[in-house]
């Protein structure tokens, strides 16, 4: 019996060993066919330095530029190693400073970042090293103003332009986000008191020009902080408004602005900033705010029926937007949209109202476009949630000591913004043929088109965002970066435009 058991598992064995190697056969066969129906695929890794030169020439000279906080006779590493190498922070979603410490560690990144800074280091610099230097460099002398200039080049580049709304506006979402929270007093941060327990919160004022296929590029930035440590006022987010309509002004001067704002704003200080400066803005109203204002716009929209329509923007949503003109507010007049959307669930039928505050004025003709444009105000939320829980981690500390919270916060704008370029635009797939016409020179060229006409875009080859920012990652960890991103005769002229869908 013994021996005969013991054969019956050997010939079992055997068939499980042929089974397994049938089965790896056929998943080879099959990642085969898979490679050979997708276009051969370029560094992943030069999408960074390929945007950085076509959109941002002059990146590293700004960065040059920035104040030298350190002891001269102490550098070791240059401004732009430690810049760029805590942006690749955020660019790979270390998540961490840790992170970034196992993330550093090959030969590949090394030779890639010297590349991007432009400088000759004989090795990368650690996390701390980077860290030290993000708490003494004060921000108002250098990242503060990066974010901004970025999008504005963008805009004077006339990328954006298709994203105006009707009235050749760009819309500018406002709104604040918690960044961290610290047991105890710390200096300048607003803290709140709760029992015997004190807590100090970190906060942002953060104004993105958003678009409404889903992108948000940061504009200008304000930080919620006292003053002082010991005040009886504490700063809040409409006084942080007030110094953000300066910084908008002072900045950008000539440009179209919308504002999108929330509940919090319909004030006459606000209202009279958008007058002042020219801006235009909708300002959402939620239930309880303005009570006579919304009782009065009720009673002007029964006694006029005409100032409304009808739409579905999609099956099974169907708004009634109606609206009330000429309203008196705070001394001055404005109009209010009301948007009452039903949509049919698998639950029943739910109902929701939106209601606007309005310097333009709705009519039948392009109602349903400024409610479209006012909604937009969600997108700078959906941004945070990205930031947060997108990879960037928005609320890991970081760093709270000196000013490494604020540089650190800068530098992931940048991150985001670079990324929603690479995934947004039609880079991708534009270098994936100019590739294949470098690595095939010597095949047909019927084989060549045929390989270009199967290149895909960012998400269509990668599938999703994580495993895109994965691969970038591994890309520039693993690949040397390639003629196409190191030599602009190989790469030769390329526009780059974004995707409007």
């Amino acid at each position: 019996m013994g021996i005969g058991t013991s054969k019956d598992k050997e010939g079992t064995q055997g068939n499980l060993s042929t089974e397994r190697t049938d089965n790896k056969t056929a998943r080879k066969h099959q990642a085969g066919r898979k490679q050979k129906s997708q276009a051969p695929e370029p560094v992943t890794a030069d999408l960074i330095k390929v945007l950085l030169d076509h959109f941002f020439p002059d990146f590293n000279e700004r960065l040059g530029n920035i104040p030298e906080p350190r002891c001269p006779e102490r550098i070791i590493y240059s401004k732009e190693h430690l810049l760029y190498l805590g942006l690749s922070m955020f660019l790979f979603h270390c998540g961490s400073r840790s992170q970034l410490e196992s993330e550093r560690r090959t030969m590949t990144f090394f030779h890639n970042l010297l590349v991007l800074s432009g400088t000759n280091e004989e090795r990368v610099a650690t996390a701390e090293t980077m860290s030290y230097f993000m708490e003494i460099m004060n921000p108002a002398d250098s990242l503060e103003l990066l974010p901004g200039e970025m999008t504005k080049r963008l805009i004077c580049s006339r990328v954006l332009d298709k994203y105006r709304n009707s009235d050749r506006e760009f819309l500018i979402a406002v709104d604040g986000v918690h960044l961290c929270t610290k047991k105890g007093r710390r200096p300048n941060a607003v803290y709140k008191k709760i029992g015997d327990e004190t807590s100090s919160y970190y906060y942002a004022l953060e104004a993105k020009l958003v678009t409404s296929n889903g992108m948000g590029f940061s504009l200008a930035t304000v930080f919620i902080e006292n003053e002082e440590n010991f005040v009886s006022k504490q700063d809040c987010e409409l006084k942080a408004f007030y110094r953000l309509e300066k910084v908008l002004r002072e900045r950008y001067p000539r440009l179209r602005i919308c504002f999108l704002l929330d509940g919090l704003y319909p004030n006459k200080n606000v209202l009279d900033i958008c007058e002042r400066n020219q801006w235009g803005y909708f300002i959402t109203l939620k239930n309880g705010n303005l009570p006579l204002l919304r009782e009065a716009a009720d009673k002007q929209i029964r006694y006029n029926p005409e100032q409304s329509v009808d739409y579905s923007p999609e099956r099974g949503v169907y708004q009634h937007l109606s609206w009330a003109l000429n309203m008196k507010h705070k001394g001055r007049r404005t109009h209010l949209l009301i948007c009452q959307e039903t949509r049919i669930t698998e639950n029943g039928i739910e109902t929701k109202f939106f209601v606007w505050i309005t310097d333009s004025r709705p009519d039948k003709n392009n109602a349903v476009q400024l409610a479209r444009e006012a909604r937009c105000r969600w997108k700078i939320e959906e941004m945070f949630n990205i930031q947060k829980n997108g990879g960037y981690r928005l609320s890991h500390n970081y760093g709270t000591i000196g000013f490494a919270m604020k540089n650190y916060y800068y530098l992931l704008q940048i991150a985001h913004l670079l990324h929603q370029l690479m995934i947004r635009s039609d880079l991708f797939p534009k270098l994936q043929k100019k590739f294949i016409l470098q690595q095939f020179a010597q095949w047909p060229a019927e084989t060549r088109a045929f390989l270009a006409l199967m290149a895909k875009t960012t998400l269509r080859h990668f599938r999703t965002i994580k495993n895109f920012v994965r691969r970038l990652a591994e890309s520039f960890r693993n690949q040397l970066f390639s003629e196409l991103a190191i030599n602009p005769e190989a790469l030769g002229k390329i526009r780059i435009r974004l995707d409007s869908s």
